[in-house]
């Protein structure tokens, strides 16, 4: 019994390597972080932040929660046949195909592939193989909807650890010609989560096990990866404000769909609204998330009261001073700044030692101190708008 448990988890983890969704999320990560690192050369005329860092401070959060839905899909017994599980990532490529990430959420992808087996009884007959055709057709429309309001709440983690030095930069050209700054919230997560399969080596060891069975006896293991992600593009509201308005919207609508998802298994029809109501709630939250961000003046801009910190490069001596992008820089070293030249000239005015007064995001005054050191760069990594920048570039 105990050898089997093993040997199944040994073939899942293979199974892994199977999946053309494993490969296609790291081509994906590529083909996006290198389209965003030539817009940062083309703004700012060097990246900002490395290669792949849409995929940074998720690696711990996704193997985390990979492990606790592995846990309980085999301890309540969730088969999860294959041919869905190609659905699923057959759903996920054909929806990233433009590289943005505004479209991965669970509320789209699982909400999508859900919606398509509701049509599997009509391809009989097709070039799909009938064990194919019936596998999909006995996966339970419930178990899919609380599957998806689960991956709801872990993308509402996401949002929660977003902060506003986590978010990419980027020129754009407002309303009146000027230069102002955007910033692109963008973010991948993969999760890998252990689910049992039709056929395997595994039998039932309790009456009740598994709880919600596709149509075998018998069962095997499968490591399949969940891509979750977003991406949202504001310039009113500081990204940390955006992140925490969709997390709690993405709260709202995990609750709603897990209600939904949990009635539905004494009210069959309730998991069909359940997957309705979810990409449905996400698109509502991203409209509302833009509705409110034109709703507000640009918020990275030149000003006459300080310098607004567009962006901090990872790693620089301003990221080693906390400052934060959307704090305004309003001295260095004593001396009053409104534009970068003034910035630079202050910072320049004592090489051994720099510090500076920033109004943060809530409106208060603190203050940055940094010893200088001779490798340090003078911009000490920190990106602004360029006031005079605007008649060389084009919006995009």
């Amino acid at each position: 019994m105990i050898s089997d448990w093993f040997l199944e988890l040994g073939r899942g983890f293979g199974r892994l390597f199977l999946q053309p969704i494993l490969y296609w999320t790291v081509l994906l990560l590529l083909l996006a972080s290198v389209k965003r690192i030539k817009r940062e050369r083309r703004d700012f005329g060097s990246k900002i932040f490395n290669i792949f860092a849409e995929w940074r401070k998720t690696i711990g959060l996704s193997l985390l929660f990979g492990l606790i839905l592995s846990i309980v899909s085999i301890a309540v017994g969730f088969a999860l046949p294959y041919p869905v599980i190609l659905l699923w990532s057959a759903v996920v490529v054909l929806l990233t195909l433009s590289l943005r990430f505004s479209w991965i959420s669970p509320a789209y992808t699982l909400g999508a592939t859900a919606l398509l087996l509701l049509w599997v009884p009509e391809l009989s007959g097709s070039f799909l193989p009938d064990s194919w055709i019936s596998a999909m057709g006995d996966t339970s429309l419930s178990a899919l909807a609380l599957l998806l309001g689960v991956l709801l709440m872990v993308e509402a983690i996401m949002y929660h650890r977003f902060q506003n030095n986590d978010s990419f930069p980027q020129y754009v050209k407002g309303g009146r010609g000027k230069l102002i700054g955007q910033h692109r919230l963008k973010r991948l997560g993969f999760l890998p989560v252990f689910f049992l399969i039709p056929g395997g080596a595994i039998e039932p060891f309790v009456d009740w096990w598994p709880m919600l069975a596709v149509g075998d006896e018998t069962y095997g293991l499968m490591l399949a990866p969940i891509l979750l992600g977003f991406e949202h593009v504001v310039r009113g509201l500081s990204p940390r404000h955006a992140a925490l308005t969709m997390r709690a919207s993405m709260v709202v609508l995990s609750i709603v769909v897990l209600g939904l998802a949990a009635a539905s298994f004494y009210y069959p029809i309730l998991a069909l609204v359940a997957v309705l109501v979810a990409p449905v709630g996400r698109e509502i939250s991203s409209f509302l998330l833009r509705w409110r961000d034109q709703g507000k003046n640009p918020y990275f801009t030149p000003r006459y009261d300080g310098l607004p910190i567009l962006g901090v490069i990872p790693g620089s001596p301003a990221d080693d001073m906390n400052l934060i992008v959307g704090e305004t820089i309003e001295k260095v070293n004593g001396l009053n700044v409104t534009n970068e030249q003034d910035f630079y000239h202050a910072v320049q005015s004592n090489l051994a030692y720099c510090k500076i007064a920033v109004r943060d995001t809530a409106g208060e005054i603190r203050f940055a101190k940094r010893a200088m050191y001779e490798d340090d760069h003078y911009e000490l990594g920190l990106v602004f708008v360029k006031a005079q920048y605007a008649k060389q570039k084009k919006a995009k």
